[in-house]
């Protein structure tokens, strides 16, 4: 009998191992009373849950990427159909930012008081919802309108995202979890010229409908197509459970506990009940700062509309409070430097590359060892020439600039504008692999001072290139650089704010990013009319001032989340 009780408690403790061992990494826990959100989460272990977290926030980051890009791909195809002049397609390419700008303290602050889930949820929906009515738009005011509703919308289940992610994975995993975010980004800037290969070139697929009054054209359906990834991501986040650590800092322990039980559960295959942490620390009555305890213990579940507008003043006073203000301004102005170049010069790679085709091309050109800055100079003075000609709409130029012949608008649908920044996309995604799995080493502070210093000598060095590989190289290099760093910003970003101000001030972050961008695109053409040299210097010079600047952040690298 004795040796059956032994044999019985051997195949016990063998079960509980086998447990344990599904899970990968999991911390050890002893239930030595309330747990704070650290202990709390890494007790859940890493498994199932996080995979699959991880694999519906794939297409959230696509989506988000599709709602700002797709345009860039859309003008020359649409060109013809709308009639665009150069204003057009400049005041389409930047209204989605703009509506991103307007609507950053709205999600912030709905977030930080309501939730993420439901913010999610609805943000995603309605995005595709505007995508859709944009890609049946007639008319380039209608389209105006959707891509700024689009942009207003989308600005929220990105920072959301963010934070959301961050709160479901313990300090092991969280600097690595947002380069993954990343390589989800590079995937949808590889996804998005495949698809436009694919849809814009195909003239078969025009069609009417109600007796004509609707046409239909192929980069409309390439429209149409990239909602889909914010309607699978909306759908897919109602099944998700809302942020633990947005619970805990709520007041609202128990359903808090229930989400890390389930966690518990997926990740390693056991009972709820084996949960080893049976207590959560009270956030509402061991916070240090007054103004949030008060914001966390007046907004229930349901908060009342003065509670939300009390709360929402509160996480004011809280982020330019001396405690956070000097880490927000740094952020804010990180960000913008970063996008300010960053966002500039990616819209203008699709033209950069057309103009070194142009010239390469040319039989009067073919043989000049020309740099970036005399094929610039010829598109420029190309341009003037039909602007002397005084033809009121000018979409394709003749093989030669100079013939004065009648022209016709033609959609420019080639397969080389694709290419490129199908190149540069998976360049990012090798990148980030790369960086996912050396940024604990790194640290996020070392990869921005570096990153930046790094892709601002490539912004400056295009001024000396002198074919399209040398740009492609360099342009790839800065893109990358720089998209990595502006992640990499962010994961900081989570990890220096609490939760009751994270989603703002990573939506301020943002909002600063896009108004560099707009900024940015405005300047770089009146930059251009007064030569060659002051455009890359302006995108170089920037990025190393901002790496300088990242000198100061503090190290956030498995640092608890607040």
């Amino acid at each position: 009998m004795k040796m059956k009780g032994i044999q019985k408690q051997q195949k016990q403790q063998q079960h509980q191992e086998h447990g344990i061992g599904q899970v990968k990494q999991q911390e050890h826990v002893v239930d030595t009373g309330p747990a704070d959100f650290e202990t709390a989460i890494a007790a859940t272990g890493y498994g199932r849950f996080n995979y699959l977290l991880l694999l519906v926030a794939m297409p959230c980051c696509i989506g988000t990427v599709f709602e700002t890009t797709t345009m860039s791909y859309v003008l020359p195809s649409a060109e013809c159909d709308l009639r665009l002049s150069l204003v057009d397609k400049g005041t389409l390419n930047a209204v989605t930012y703009g509506g991103m700008i307007t609507s950053a303290f709205l999600w912030g602050f709905l977030s930080d008081t309501y939730g993420r889930k439901r913010l999610l949820v609805y943000g995603f929906l309605l995005d595709a919802t505007f995508n859709v009515l944009c890609a049946t738009s007639q008319s380039v005011v209608a389209i105006m309108i959707f891509k700024f509703m689009g942009g207003f919308i989308i600005c929220g289940p990105f920072a959301v995202l963010m934070a959301y992610l961050s709160e479901f994975h313990s300090l092991q995993h969280r600097s690595r979890v947002m380069m993954t975010v990343g390589i989800f980004y590079s995937i949808a800037n590889v996804l998005l010229p495949s698809l436009a290969w694919a849809i814009i070139p195909q003239a078969g697929w025009d069609f009417t409908l109600l007796d004509g009054k609707l046409a239909i054209h192929s980069w409309q359906i390439f429209l149409a197509v990239c909602c889909l990834p914010s309607l699978l991501s909306g759908a897919c986040c109602m099944f998700f459970p809302e942020s633990p650590k947005f619970l805990m800092a709520k007041g609202r322990n128990d359903q808090a506990m229930a989400v890390f039980r389930t966690l518990y559960a997926l990740n390693t295959g056991r009972s709820r009940g084996d949960y080893p942490i049976k207590e959560l620390v009270d956030e509402t009555a061991i916070s240090s700062d007054e103004t949030i305890q008060k914001d966390r213990k007046e907004v229930p579940q349901k908060a009342p509309t003065i509670s939300g507008l009390r709360s929402f003043q509160e996480q004011m006073k809280s982020m330019f409070g001396k405690t956070h203000l000097k880490n927000s301004l740094m952020a804010y102005s990180i960000q913008f430097g970063i996008l300010f170049g960053l966002n500039t010069f990616r819209l203008w790679v699709p033209q950069l590359f057309t103009i070194i085709q142009e010239y390469e091309l040319d039989p009067k050109t073919f043989t000049t060892d020309g740099s970036l800055c005399d094929m610039l100079a010829y598109k420029v003075n190309k341009s003037a020439v039909l602007q002397e000609l005084e033809r009121p709409y000018v979409a394709v130029a003749p093989s030669s600039p100079l013939d004065t012949e009648e022209l016709v608008c033609q959609p420019t649908t080639q397969g080389d504008i694709y290419l490129n920044p199908l190149i540069i996309g998976c360049v990012g995604v090798a990148a980030y692999l790369v960086t996912t799995v050396l940024i604990n080493a790194i640290g996020n502070r070392n990869l921005l001072v570096y990153g930046l210093f790094t892709s601002g000598c490539c912004g400056l060095l295009l001024y000396w290139s002198k074919s399209s590989t040398v740009v492609l190289v360099l342009s790839a290099t800065y893109i990358t650089i720089a998209s990595i760093s502006s992640t990499g910003l962010v994961g900081s970003v989570v990890a220096m704010f609490p939760t009751s101000m994270r989603t703002m001030v990573v939506s301020l972050t943002m909002m600063f990013g896009r108004t560099g961008s707009i900024i940015g695109n405005v300047l770089f053409p009146h930059l251009m009319a007064l030569g060659c040299w002051p455009p890359f210097l302006m995108i170089g010079s920037i990025h190393i001032v901002v790496a300088l600047i990242s000198t100061t952040l503090p190290r956030t690298v498995k640092k608890p989340l607040q």
